[in-house]
């Protein structure tokens, strides 16, 4: 993939900096030499003044390389999920809820969305991972990129802070704070074994000197990680039988196909979608080739149906992956008070084969077109196998083709051979697979340069990064006019070679009764067969060798046909951003009763680009006909070649946003600090600019007691693929209506405002030695959180736009009916595509209570801790607007809208810790409170899963082993009765899993 064309200058500015930098460190470099321990105030994320986390008036939570390694030395995204106060964060494989994210992960600070919590390297930002999210068309930053083996702690600012570093900080900041001072050599590895899976398995290297006498430092670090492929197919409860869950997995559109013959059409529209497939015929291996027949009825009848297709089957819950990480850093101190300052990030994540199911069913079910002929080769064999079925229908001047002829076609002067008979619903490749597997790549790139000093009192420090990010998804579909073909028996790549498509005055692919008669089904020109005889077996029996489908024809089977019709499509995503920041900062000569008032003050300019583009195949430019490649001028059907995923364009777009910023830090008294500080960013163009101030205080109560509170405002403007109206992404979506999944069209919107929230925090912190005994601590932190909050960027909910379209008929006079597209009369049932913008959406409040009590005392030779931690999410309500009443979001799952995901009431950990000497035993017991699937009548059950985490350390504590067991108890996830049967978001699909790690060092 090529470097975006706008971060090209922004690359050739950074790059001969930092090639300049590290040129300037390594001649001098010298060997190693013990650091020397230095107590420092520090930067602490939510502010630009120096002080202590223990001393901010910012409810922060600070986790440490300590903390990880007690914990097992957990992924990002696993110490991400057992954050209380983060819920519905991406992560783990689903395409259904998260779409096609693969191998990012993300963080969602108060569930209010993955991109409404800014994502810091070292308090700096980095960009997008260039592909949105589908249901909530975000941008996001991928928490992915950063090697583990390079984190020294992780900072989360728990409030919004658009005051200090803007636009994103909605909910919260996540700063990942590296290794920069590391001395030494320091290996790691650790293996996650997993049942039925190779497992997940992790590798890194830190190295770290001193050069010339202690003036400069490089530290480099490497990281490997390589995940094992888990197929849902593995887990007894994700792949369920029909009768126990209709709506885990199961598509009414199947194959073998539902026949309905010609004759029987009057059905529809009269009786409607249902009253058709109700005269229909169901294949009679339907449930021999793992489908599930149903029946409908209208006006008692109730001998046709579906033939239900479980497409999970094919799915995943965890992608084969393979990601790697490089990070460089350098300082060095120019005089004594200047440092310079370079680091260089590249990660690199492959996913080689995203899974999914054989093929999408067809976007317009009911489709007058999609008929069979009298003498087609699989209609002709399975009437000789089942006379009363499909005698009446065959054609072959046998006794079990009984077919006469239809008087209309005879008038016309078709031969009754050649004559359509039957029309079919279903899909082209299905329970005899094979899946569909496609590449997803993702790279990231990021070149900072810093200088920071001092002038007497005062601090200052200029910075310039630039990060870029480049995404490829593949995915396939078939080509309409490829399964015109196929089903007329013109199919196969050399077969469209010899019989060219024919078109009419139109524009519509219509070959001659003289071309088809002369070639369908003849050298190298094939049939695509509809029923199971074209099948060997249902998809795991053809995988293992036991196809067991006696009807079988070899001559029949459709897979020749596979790459013809299934044709590989995608494109690439690119962003950078760049950004120039400069801060000063230090005492004012003002006095107040604690002392010298001290500030910050800085400007800010970050230049954001984001590029997309199809492959050729799906360029909308290029291919905007369904008809064939040939035809560039249609009047109808201009949805591109494929019969499901749409066509895009290429889109280029940038911006410019600049900012001024200052805080305050007030000492009220000795026990009383206060800070204030205001952030005025413009966006220019529709989103304009905004001005956000917040205030916060501490009070220290006692030596053991604290108080504090922080109020402001943030705001977050859209993300550059959101204002973009040509700009159209697809997810898809399953409509009940239909009994299938549909494509569901997201577009921009230039006119879009951008969000604001108002925050406070009001929280007590207790930190008291001494009582019970004189080497014990009590800590204990307890904070009330709310945000209220305007004008959310969303996508428009699916099932309200249809709702409020359909309500409870299709007017083409209502509201919305514009943004669906039908495959026949209007009405719910013959939907096909659902268009959808992004649009400020209703107000949403929420407030809640996060909660830390950690007692630690002398228990014999060691230290014991015993630690509660948790978040208690008191409302979380979605105001009324255009497409629906006011409802409360809390204790639901949230299915099937954009406007939030699951959220529960109780989220939190019960922990016990026990260190003595090199060893340390740490247990951990996990809650999830218990919530409803708002979509249906489940209950969706709390669960308690426990974790044990032993590490010992020796050969000097050089030497560290680990060993974890998660989900001890073997827990399996509770049942949603969604597409995947458990909840990707929020609980583990893994069971029990037994993690071992090693790591040794020389530094630190």
């Amino acid at each position: 993939m090529k470097t975006p064309r706008k971060g090209r200058t922004a690359l050739a500015i950074l790059a001969p900096l930092f090639a300049a930098a590290m040129l300037f460190l390594l001649p001098a470099a010298q060997a190693e030499e013990e650091a020397s321990e230095q107590v420092e105030e520090i930067v602490v994320t939510g502010s630009y003044i120096k002080g202590t986390p223990e001393d901010a008036p910012l409810p922060v939570t600070t986790l440490t390389r300590e903390d990880l390694a007690n914990e097992g030395t957990p992924t990002v995204l696993d110490l991400i999920k057992n954050l209380s106060f983060s819920q519905g964060a991406d992560g783990e494989t689903d395409q259904f809820q998260a779409g096609a994210g693969a191998d990012r992960a993300t963080v969602n600070i108060r569930g209010l969305g993955p991109s409404r919590s800014l994502v810091l390297v070292n308090g700096r930002r980095t960009t997008w991972s260039p592909h949105a999210i589908g249901a909530q068309a975000q941008l996001l930053v991928d928490v992915n990129v950063i090697p583990s083996v390079a984190i020294e702690r992780i900072e989360i600012l728990r409030d919004g802070a658009a005051a200090t570093y803007g636009s994103d900080a909605i909910a919260g900041v996540m700063n990942f704070i590296t290794r920069r001072d590391f001395v030494g050599f320091e290996a790691s590895a650790n293996h996650k074994m997993i049942d039925d899976s190779d497992g997940d398995t992790e590798a890194g290297l830190i190295w770290g000197t001193e050069l010339a006498d202690g003036r400069g430092h490089l530290v480099s670090s490497f990281s490997y990680i390589e995940r094992g492929e888990l197929t849902l197919s593995d887990r007894d409860w994700a792949i369920l039988p029909y009768a126990d869950s209709p709506t885990g997995g199961w598509s009414s559109v199947g194959r073998p196909s539902v026949v309905v013959p010609l004759s029987r059409w009057n059905a529809f529209p009269i009786g409607g979608f249902v009253g058709l497939l109700a005269t229909g015929i169901v294949d009679p291996n339907c449930e021999r080739l793992g489908g599930a027949r149903t029946t409908v009825g209208i006006a008692g009848n109730t001998l046709g149906g579906f033939c239900r297709f479980q497409y999970t089957a094919f799915d995943n819950i965890a992608e084969e992956a393979e990601r790697w990480q490089w990070l460089t850093e350098g300082t060095w101190e120019v005089n004594d008070t200047t440092t310079l300052s370079a680091s260089f990030l590249m990660t690199d994540s492959d996913v080689p084969a995203w899974n999914t199911s054989p093929s999408y069913p067809p976007n317009r079910l009911v489709d007058e077109n999609r008929t069979i002929r009298a003498n087609n080769p699989g209609l002709v064999d399975m009437a000789s196998k089942y006379p009363d079925l499909y005698g009446d229908m065959a054609h072959c001047g046998e006794a079990y083709c009984r077919y006469a002829g239809d008087p209309t076609q005879d008038a016309a002067g078709i031969p009754t051979a050649w004559q359509d008979v039957a029309w079919f619903y279903g899909r082209y490749y299905g329970q005899d697979g094979p899946l569909r597997d496609h590449a997803r790549e993702n790279d990231l790139q990021r070149l900072e340069v810093a200088l920071d000093g001092t002038r007497g009192d005062y601090d200052w420090q200029v910075s310039a990064v630039y990060s870029q990010s480049e995404r490829l998804s593949l995915g396939g579909d078939t080509m309409v006019y490829r399964d015109a073909r196929a089903r007329q028996g013109l199919g196969g790549f050399d077969c469209e070679a010899q019989v060219p498509n024919e078109y009419d005055e139109n524009g519509n692919l219509s070959f001659s009764l003289e071309t088809v008669m002369a070639h369908a089904g003849q050298g190298p020109c094939r049939y695509w067969i509809p029923f199971s005889n074209s099948m060997a077996g249902s998809h795991p029996q053809v995988r293992d060798g036991t196809a067991s489908n006696p009807d079988f024809n070899p001559a029949l089977n459709n897979r020749e046909l596979l790459e013809y019709m299934v044709t590989e499509l995608g494109g690439t995503g690119e962003t950078s951003l760049f950004v120039l920041e400069g801060v000063f900062g230090g005492p004012l000569p003002w006095t107040l009763a604690g002392g010298n008032v001290s500030f910050a003050a800085g400007a800010h300019w970050r230049h954001e680009t984001y590029e997309s583009g199809p492959f050729d195949i799906n360029n909308f430019d290029l291919f905007p006909c369904a008809a064939g490649p040939e035809i560039k001028d249609c009047t109808s059907n201009r949805n591109g070649l494929f019969g499901f995923l749409p066509p895009s364009t290429d889109i280029d777009q940038d911006r410019d946003i600049y900012a001024v910023f200052g805080e305050m830090q007030l000492p009220l008294s000795e026990t009383v600090e206060g800070q204030l500080s205001v952030r005025y960013e413009d966006y220019g163009s529709a989103t304009g600019a905004s001005v956000d101030p917040k205030a916060a205080i501490r009070w220290q109560a006692t030596p053991s007691i604290g108080l504090r509170a922080s109020v402001g405002t943030t705001f977050r403007g859209p993300t550059l693929n959101q204002t973009v109206a040509d700009d159209s992404s697809n997810s898809l979506q399953y409509i009940a209506q239909t009994g299938a999944f549909k494509r569901v069209d997201t577009k921009g919107n230039p006119d879009l405002e951008p969000e604001e929230a108002t925050t406070l925090n009001v929280g007590l912190l207790v930190d008291h030695d001494g009582l019970i005994a004189r080497d014990d601590n009590l800590f204990v932190t307890l904070d009330y959180w709310s945000y209220d909050f305007k004008k959310p960027l969303v996508t428009e909910p699916y099932t309200a736009v249809l709702a409020t379209a359909c309500n409870p008929g299709c007017d083409p006079s209502g509201p919305y009916f514009n943004r669906l597209t039908f495959g026949g009369p209007p009405s719910a049932t013959n939907l096909e595509i659902i268009d959808i913008n992004i649009v400020n959406g209703p107000d949403i409040e929420t407030d809640g209570i996060d909660f830390t009590a950690r007692y630690e005392f002398g228990a014999g030779p060691g230290i014991a801790t015993v630690g509660l931690t948790g978040t208690r999410i008191l409302g979380y309500d979605i105001g009324s607007w255009v497409l629906g009443g006011a409802y409360d979001a809390l204790g639901s799952m949230n299915y099937g809208t954009s406007l939030a995901r699951t959220l529960v009431e109780w989220k939190g950990r019960v922990i016990l810790n026990y260190n003595v000497g090199p060893a340390n035993i740490r247990y951990n017991a996990n809650y999830v409170d218990e919530y409803e699937r708002d979509t249906a009548d489940i209950t969706v059950e709390e669960q308690w899963t426990h974790d044990l985490h032993v590490t010992y350390r020796f050969l000097s504590e050089r030497l560290e082993l680990s060993a974890s067991v998660l989900n001890i108890s073997d827990e399996d996830p509770p049942f949603t009765g969604v597409e995947m049967n458990y909840d990707a978001f929020t609980h583990n699909p893994f069971g029990r899993m037994i993690k071992v790690g090693l790591t040794y060092t020389t530094g630190g």
